[in-house]
């Protein structure tokens, strides 16, 4: 990445689901000076591997690994993104959006020159974008998820015949309905159709992990309960200290705001 191939990541796991880097690299997006260099900084290990200090790398959920997974292409991109992410974080809502709008921008252009393929890439830009307005935004980002599940179960309705020859009409209508959404109206029509592409696996992988989870518990059980509780899938705590971060800097922007 930036002007050398990366051919090699520094990382130690610390916990599931929770690595840290221990060598930093850097990034420079072509075209641009040397000053717009962009050093992604290891993690201090003398310090717990959470918040800031750890990564969980791409944020896909489990039962999705069998089409992305957390690491590959993606892991020196989505290192860069953590740390932009919490350099995003600001009491300022209008400048948090604007600064994770170029984070996830630059994110884009790393997946591009880290070899992911356009569509790889077009559905992991368009995961953060929606992700990007749960903090400063939250209205938005849940409008935007009710907008995608009901696009897709619409579309899948008119697939099944639900809606007679009227299906037809009905195909086309959310890549028309996405352009409220102005600037991220494409973001939302990849969400919606890759939705309906890939539906029916993601829900197998999802009660393949929720029953393999279940087994777990009985083989637990059975064996009198000798072990810790088994839990589902790899939890690593990056996750929750995000939406900590989230919460605390919404509460600054409203004292704030009361305070004015």
């Amino acid at each position: 990445m930036g002007g050398g191939r990366l051919d090699r990541i520094h990382l130690v796991q610390r916990a599931p689901g929770t690595w840290q880097l221990t060598q930093p690299f850097t990034f420079l997006e072509k075209g641009r000076p040397e000053s717009e260099r962009i050093v992604i900084r290891a993690h201090d290990e003398s310090r717990p591997a959470k918040g800031s200090n750890a990564s969980d790398l791409a944020s896909v959920p489990p039962f999705l690994w069998g089409l992305i997974a957390s690491h590959g292409r993606q892991t020196a991109p989505a290192l860069l993104h953590d740390q932009l992410w919490w350099e995003a974080l600001n009491p300022d809502a209008d400048v948090w959006i604007a600064q994770r709008r170029e984070a996830d921008r630059l994110f884009e252009v790393s997946l591009r020159e880290s070899g992911s393929t356009p569509l790889r890439t077009k559905l992991l830009v368009a995961a953060v974008t929606l992700e990007r307005y749960w903090g400063p935004r939250r209205w938005q980002a849940v409008a935007m998820a009710v907008h995608t599940v009901a696009a897709v179960a619409a579309i899948w309705a008119a697939l099944l015949g639900v809606f007679g020859w009227w299906g037809a009409l009905v195909l086309p209508l959310p890549a028309i309905s996405v352009l409220i959404w102005g600037a991220d109206a494409a973001a939302i029509g990849v969400l919606i159709y890759a939705g309906v592409l890939f539906l029916p696996i993601g829900a197998v992988a999802l009660l393949g992990e929720y029953l393999l989870h279940v087994l777990e518990l009985l083989g637990w059980g059975l064996g009198r309960r000798r072990s810790a509780m088994p839990k589902s899938g790899p939890l690593g705590r990056t996750r929750r200290a995000k939406v900590r971060a989230r919460r605390r800097v919404r509460e600054a922007e409203q004292e704030r705001e009361r305070a004015s």
